[in-house]
């Protein structure tokens, strides 16, 4: 999680669930603090949906500035809802893989969260990692968060593509050395002789 420190402020009319959508006008308080996390529970599918979880946070004690989250998904997720108290002020573009929110304020010590949830498509790659910001509207600085995720499903058992049956078959399938094989020459009055040595390999 990182932190971006924000020195504008504004007049604002405060909302129940803590956000300050503005007024404009300029002052600046020293103290406002703003920072975000993304996470998400569990391994993604393939061919199936995956919840994600934004939370943008004022850790300080004054009236966050105009703050605004962004999120360009990673290939193969597609934004299928948005949820939370922000989500009027979302917006999905760049069909489906860009979310855009705000511009809207946090009261001090306040955090909100949206919800997001995903497409994951049918051959989404076995691992990705998606990556919130949020940005300082007027000073333009940001703080950002990255969730690594997993993604099964197919070729990808473990995340890592790696076969659904990894099997050792040593000890099971009987292994030849030395194998040698030639063509015959199909010239007259010539021949081809072919020299074999086999070594059993057994456990």
């Amino acid at each position: 999680m990182h932190s971006l420190k924000r020195r504008t402020s504004t007049l604002t009319t405060l909302l129940g669930f803590c956000i300050a959508l503005p007024l404009t006008l300029s002052a600046t308080p020293a103290h406002a603090q703003s920072s975000i996390t993304k996470n998400h529970k569990g391994n993604f599918t393939r061919g199936s949906q995956g919840l994600y979880s934004i939370t943008v946070t004022n850790n300080g004690d004054e009236l966050s500035g105009q703050l605004e989250i962004t999120d360009t998904l990673p290939t193969g997720l597609t934004v299928a809802s948005i949820e939370g108290p922000l989500s009027p002020l979302c917006e999905v573009t760049a069909n489906g893989t860009t979310i855009h929110c705000g511009p809207f304020q946090l009261i001090p010590f306040a955090a909100t969260t949206i919800s997001v949830t995903v497409n994951v498509a049918d051959n989404a790659p076995c691992f990705v990692t998606n990556t919130a910001r949020v940005t300082n509207a007027e000073t333009q600085a940001t703080a950002s968060d990255s969730d690594p995720t997993t993604i099964t499903g197919g070729n990808c058992n473990d995340g890592q593509g790696n076969s659904i049956l990894p099997i050792n078959l040593n000890g099971i399938l009987t292994v030849f050395n030395n194998i040698n094989t030639n063509n015959n020459i199909h010239s007259p009055g010539a021949s081809n002789t072919n020299n074999q040595a086999f070594g059993l390999n057994t456990p």
